[in-house]
């Protein structure tokens, strides 16, 4: 059985307790030097409002991508998914790069070589798309670059 904290020397007595199905009423806290202390909203309305100046971050275009380092990296590096990251298709080159691994190790078991055609013809599929999809890429740089004035 526990008891009830009781008052003890050089404390102030406990408040009686509220009666039943009423909330108890919150104590007003204060600080050492007896001040009331203020929940953070409201001390926020008391301090003065300054409009401070605010440093804006500075901006930078956003870069154009080259034909040729796209190209590159879809021959050399297409299996991992190069390009799509190169391009900004981040969830497409994540998914061909776990798809060639898991290709590559269930080979073992021969079920792999079904991943790699289709990877492969996912590869050749991208060769057809590849200057599409550059193209819209700039396109959409050199919105975003003119939207910033930079273009």
């Amino acid at each position: 059985m526990t008891y009830p904290p009781q008052a003890g020397a050089g404390q102030p007595p406990l408040p009686p307790l509220p009666p039943q199905g009423q909330p108890a009423p919150r104590p007003q806290a204060s600080n050492e030097a007896g001040f009331p202390v203020l929940p953070a909203q409201q001390f926020h309305s008391l301090l003065p409002q300054q409009g401070y100046a605010v440093v804006p971050h500075p901006v930078l275009p956003m870069p154009y991508k080259d034909s040729t380092a796209a190209w590159l990296l879809w021959f050399f590096l297409g299996s991992f998914g190069a390009h799509h990251f190169y391009l900004g298709r981040t969830k497409w080159g994540v998914a061909y790069a776990v798809g060639f691994m898991l290709s590559c190790l269930f080979t073992i078991v021969l079920i792999g070589i079904l991943g790699l055609i289709a990877l492969f013809v996912l590869w050749v599929v991208d060769a057809t798309q590849m200057s599409q999809r550059l193209q819209q890429y700039n396109a959409h740089a050199y919105a975003v670059n003119r939207s910033l004035g930079v273009a």
